[in-house]
């Protein structure tokens, strides 16, 4: 197990955000004023503002989820286990359950409880309105980098799924949904680059340009959508927190949860090539007091979730 932070001084360590989807590429840095990162941050700010916010999504799960809704033989769980796959909707959920027409006295900061207040029919609503509106992965110039963001988040919210149950005061399903929406801006920000590119007011977009600007903009961008859609406020805060130094975390469970997720996903090749656990370098394990052996079963448990979504 590594040392106390305290004593070697790690609190100082930035940690990597985990996001990137490929590291086949070199990652280009993004200056503070790059004038393509300021348009992009522009035009998203502007839907997310005006509740207009789409993100590309899984066709397969996409359709799934629509026939599932509108089958009289469907039950919550079995529509949860649907959403679970698709950011877009399972944001949508919160944020309309949440809602003035919705809300009660007590904030709905679960899937479950979404669905339920919701009702099936209005989730199935919800679920035509999205299809109509949104684009798939399929459609997309950059498709397979948007599906293997799509598998890094999914990955990344199982094992922050399964760190939370090792931790007696969070809940699942806020780790869950921590690890779902804590990229969930990066298919938003490809999307508006190819839209740039087909308008013509950008040039083409190497890999390495659009690595670098997901780095650059995907944690702000994401921050607004998920507070957009009213998501648990911890979960916002281990969001928030997610880049930044080891000490800005202490107190914040979820916030190393996530840290220890995202490197779950990654050494397990979701989204990138595999990368060994450094333990001595992710130091937030040693805030949950997991070592090598610890971990073992929460790889498990996300190889496991991740053949059951296959077949969803």
């Amino acid at each position: 197990m590594p040392q106390d932070a305290e004593r070697t001084g790690a609190d100082d360590v930035e940690e990597t955000s985990g996001e990137l989807v490929s590291d086949e590429h070199s990652v280009a840095t993004i200056e503070k004023d790059d004038p393509v990162a300021s348009e992009i941050r522009k035009r998203i700010r502007a839907r997310i503002d005006a509740g207009e916010i789409q993100l590309p999504r899984r066709p397969e799960v996409a359709s799934r989820i629509l026939d599932f809704t509108k089958s009289s033989d469907a039950s919550v769980r079995d529509v949860i286990r649907h959403v679970r796959a698709d950011p877009a909707l399972a944001g949508k959920l919160l944020e309309v359950a949440n809602s003035a027409a919705y809300a009660g006295s007590n904030h709905v900061y679960s899937l479950q409880m979404a669905i339920v207040r919701l009702g099936l029919n209005r989730v199935s609503e919800i679920a035509l309105s999205l299809s109509g509106a949104t684009k798939n992965f399929a459609r997309e110039k950059r498709s397979n980098l948007l599906a293997r963001q799509w598998k890094y988040q999914t990955a990344t919210a199982f094992a922050c799924e399964e760190l939370a149950r090792l931790v007696p005061t969070e809940l699942p399903e806020h780790g869950f949904l921590t690890g779902l929406f804590h990229a969930v801006a990066a298919p938003a920000i490809v999307d508006v680059i190819g839209e740039l590119e087909r308008a013509g007011e950008i040039a083409h977009q190497s890999d390495s340009r659009i690595l670098g600007l997901l780095d650059r903009l995907t944690n702000e961008l994401t921050l607004r959508i998920v507070r957009a859609w009213n998501a648990p406020t911890a979960a916002v805060d281990a969001i928030r927190f997610q880049d930044g130094k080891l000490r800005d975390r202490r107190g914040k469970p979820l916030a190393h949860i996530l840290v220890c997720g995202k490197a779950i996903a990654t050494e397990l090749g979701m989204g990138t090539r595999p990368q060994p656990i450094v333990f001595e370098t992710v130091r937030d394990f040693h805030f949950l007091k997991l070592d090598t052996l610890g971990v073992e079963p929460v790889r498990d448990a996300v190889l496991d979730k991740m053949m059951q979504v296959a077949k969803v």
